[in-house]
């Protein structure tokens, strides 16, 4: 999932949840429910996480995912 690849990213550049927040505007709780799988990541979110950790959207792709044909 998303939300889990970006809390893997997190621990593995030692960022905060916190920090992620604050930077991303995004509520601390908010945060934490998305990186926990309690709660979908809107597109706007995603764009704004990506943006406040400065790497491509691309970067969490979940290769799960399927796109409709």
């Amino acid at each position: 999932m998303v939300g889990e690849n970006i809390k893997q990213y997190l621990e593995n550049k030692g960022v905060t949840q916190v920090f992620l927040a604050e930077k991303a505007k995004i509520s601390t709780g908010a945060i934490n429910q998305m990186l926990n799988g309690k709660r979908k990541i809107i597109v706007e979110e995603y764009l704004a996480i990506c943006e406040a950790l400065e790497v491509p959207l691309e970067t969490f792709k979940d290769s799960t995912i399927k796109r409709a044909s």
